[in-house]
């Protein structure tokens, strides 16, 4: 990924309504020398005015959730799929859930809001919060086929389009379950008569017992209403807000209730820096915790940005004193009011407001446009051979605080200013030593850090080799050396996390910089010479087991294809690229393995044509049993590929393949990035192998057998 040279970090917080709007206005007018990164959570952000229909049924989850890593490749934002636990403003750093730390120029705060449970004591078994919203549909998914009492605390506009949501999904359903809707008040307070009047109306259309002016609690570890004991074993609850655990381990000046307190420009009361929209913000005069006025707030927040990264003068957002409420009813119904003048309801306005609706999905979605990059600064310019090294001092920064796993036999490592690492080597030993390095297919250094350090060490796996030492090799885009250093400390972190889980030690290594970022590792392992495992020596008989599922490389092409990248599909990916290979190869161990290789560049077909080779043997594999990553298929079906992929299709020639569809044959030669292992083991041994994997927790695939060589057949690999 190839990005324009920055001077300064803007991180977002938060993929809410502010945010995902104000990331395609800055990338419509791109900030020259700007690096804008979102830090989320969820690869899916939930759009609040569909929750209700999803419940219902009436959409699908892709209908009404922002897919972020798709906007963020649309936008040329930076993604890091993660929660933030803590923010600095004095250090401008944050802390991720991870325990790694992301430092920032700007900061942008759409957080959203968390449940104010005090009144149940801080929560309960039987109580589901709506809040946060974009994981709502997960903790759904618990209850949604129950069919035992349930009751909807908060009788607000989201309470009451939630109960009518559930009725319809139980009329679907054909589900029984007594529903109630339950108000410290009254039904719909601040709406006006007619609109109470209408929605209570299809409230008891669907049997919905509605109890206002009650009061939910905890007594004694149970749940009562106005000291009756609560008649319901599911408890949703819709009221009361208070802000996130994040801001309340922040050093941001917040209100009573933990919201981040702004002025009228949204900036931080305490931290000019520092902005903050939607619900996570506590304007000069209170506003609804309501997604109209996050929406109105995304352009005075992307205004506002610009203009303070470049010292220009700030708007002050003015939020609307009356906007268009639409309110769903359950069934495709809805009820429409403005102020206290306007009223109508019926499916007429249902189909009104899902096209509202869906025009504002849309914007995520086929109306994403191609983003320009940020203008390059003309003066800047980049020198080659040694002049292309990363500077000392960004260098020394990033590198202060690693702690690389410690050996005795390392005489001279990072820790030393020496030239080249000094390493004792055990008698009767061999070194393993391998080299890999390639460009980063994503822009978040600390998960490419850990992806590159796990696919250089799995060829010391796949050799039956204990990870010893290995030297770095790192080109860091052409930013400032500020952004660089952040950068390397990030990549390196993620790289020595799974370099020391493995017990292999960073002992140096190389920084340039370049167009894009890239990294890789010269790893050097430990191997009795007679256990070392080889491609050569597989055996007539032999049955072949594969421990990942493919299909890595489509899904990496895809995030080049913004219009087909599905940000779930690859959220699964990048899962299965931090399984390390350590397990299977350990799970191996003291079993009869006759060839071993890992699955990465040339593909499937491509690494076992290797194996072919080298032992002097055919194959049969059951494509029906090789696994495939979610959406493998479909991508290929509609036309995306690896860029090697057609020199991968080129061993074909030595296969037969036997009326297998043509999308199966390009994921068998889809090249792997941190793929799996594949073990050639007599069949004697197969069940203990399986055995072993099983206790291990390693899924593994048996995907053929090997087969004695016929020469007068061409083919050494039959796909059946």
């Amino acid at each position: 990924m190839i990005t324009p040279s920055a001077n300064h970090d803007l991180v977002l917080i938060g993929g809410g309504h502010s945010h995902a709007l104000a990331l395609r206005m800055l990338a419509m007018k791109p900030l020259p020398g700007v690096r804008i990164t979102l830090v989320s959570p969820d690869a899916l952000s939930a759009y609040s005015g569909m929750l209700p229909g999803l419940i219902a049924g009436h959409y699908r989850l892709t209908d009404t959730h922002v897919d972020l890593y798709r906007l963020c490749i649309a936008t040329g934002t930076r993604f890091i799929r993660a929660a933030v636990t803590r923010i600095c403003s004095a250090e401008r750093r944050l802390t991720l859930e991870d325990g790694s730390t992301l430092e920032y120029d700007w900061l942008s705060l759409d957080v959203g809001a968390t449940p104010d449970l005090q009144p149940v004591g801080g929560g309960h078994p039987d109580i589901v919060p709506v809040k946060p919203v974009a994981s709502f549909h997960q903790r759904w998914q618990q209850w949604r086929d129950k069919d035992s009492p349930l009751a909807v605390v908060g009788a607000g506009a989201g309470g009451t389009e939630m109960v009518l949501a559930i009725a319809e999904h139980q009329r679907r359903e054909g589900l029984s379950a007594p529903l109630s809707l339950i108000s410290g008040g009254i039904l719909l307070p601040g709406y006006p008569e007619p609109v109470r009047r209408r929605m209570r109306s299809y409230l008891d259309d669907y049997g919905i017992r509605v109890r206002e002016h009650t009061r939910v609690e905890k007594q004694h570890d149970r749940l009562f209403a106005n000291d009756a004991p609560l008649d319901a074993s599911r408890v949703l609850w819709c009221t009361g807000v208070r802000g996130t655990p994040v801001i309340a381990n922040s050093d941001l000046e917040c209100d009573d209730q933990g919201f981040v307190r702004v002025h009228a420009t949204l900036q931080s009361r305490s931290d000019s820096r520092v902005f903050a929209a939607g619900d996570c913000a506590a304007f000069p005069d209170s506003l609804p915790k309501a997604g109209v006025y996050a929406v109105r707030q995304a352009k005075v927040l992307a205004h506002n940005l610009s203009a303070a990264i470049a010292g220009q003068p700030l708007q002050h957002y003015r939020p609307q004193k009356h906007f268009l409420s639409l309110l769903s009813a359950g069934g495709k119904q809805a009820v429409a009011s403005r102020g206290g003048a306007l009223f109508a309801s019926g499916g007429w306005v249902w189909r009104w407001k899902d096209r509202i609706d869906r025009a504002f999905m849309d914007k995520f979605d086929r109306q994403l446009p191609a983003m320009a990059p940020a203008p390059a600064d003309p003066d800047t310019r980049h020198c080659a051979g040694c002049g292309a090294k990363v500077g000392s001092d960004a260098l020394q920064d990033a590198l202060r605080d690693l702690q690389p796993h410690v050996r005795d036999d390392i005489e001279a490592g990072v820790d030393t200013a020496d030239d080249a690492a000094i390493i004792q080597w055990a008698d009767n030993k061999r070194l393993v030593q391998s080299l890999d390095f390639f460009p980063a297919f994503i822009d978040e250094p600390f998960l490419f850090g850990r992806v590159a350090a796990l696919h250089s060490l799995s060829d010391l796996y796949a050799m039956n080799a204990t990870p010893h030492s290995a030297l770095a090799n790192v080109t860091l885009p052409w930013h400032h050396p500020k952004l660089q250093g952040r950068d390397l400390q990030r990549l390196m972190a993620g790289a020595v996390q799974e370099l020391n889980a493995a017990g292999c030690t960073l002992v140096g290594g190389h920084t340039i910089e370049g167009p894009q970022m890239a990294a890789g590792f010269t790893v050097n392992g430990l191997g009795d010479p007679q256990q070392l495992w080889h491609k050569g020596g597989a055996r007539p008989g032999d049955r072949l087991l594969l421990t990942k599922p493919l299909g890595s490389g489509v899904h990496l092409a895809a995030m080049m294809q913004t219009g087909k990248l599905h940000g779930p599909w690859l959220d699964t990916t990048l899962t299965h690229l931090l399984v390390s290979n350590r397990l299977a190869q350990q799970a191996m161990q003291d079993l009869p393995v006759h060839a071993c290789t890992d699955i990465t560049g040339f593909g499937l077909l491509g690494h076992l044509h290797e194996i072919c080779q080298q032992s002097d043997v055919a194959m049969v594999i059951d494509t029906d049993k090789v696994s495939l990553l979610p959406g493998t298929l479909s991508l290929i079906e509609n036309g995306v590929t690896s860029t090697l992929n057609d020199a991968n299709r080129q061993v074909l020639m030595h296969c037969h393949a036997q009326h297998i569809a043509d999308a199966m044959l390009t994921a068998l030669c889809d090249p792997q990035t941190a793929g799996g292992l594949l073990f050639s083991i007599p069949e004697t041994d197969l069940e203990h192998a399986l055995a072993r994997f099983r206790e291990a927790r390693v899924k593994v695939m048996e995907i053929g057998k090997v087969l004695v060589k016929n020469d007068a057949f061409s083919a050494a690999i039959l796909l059946r």
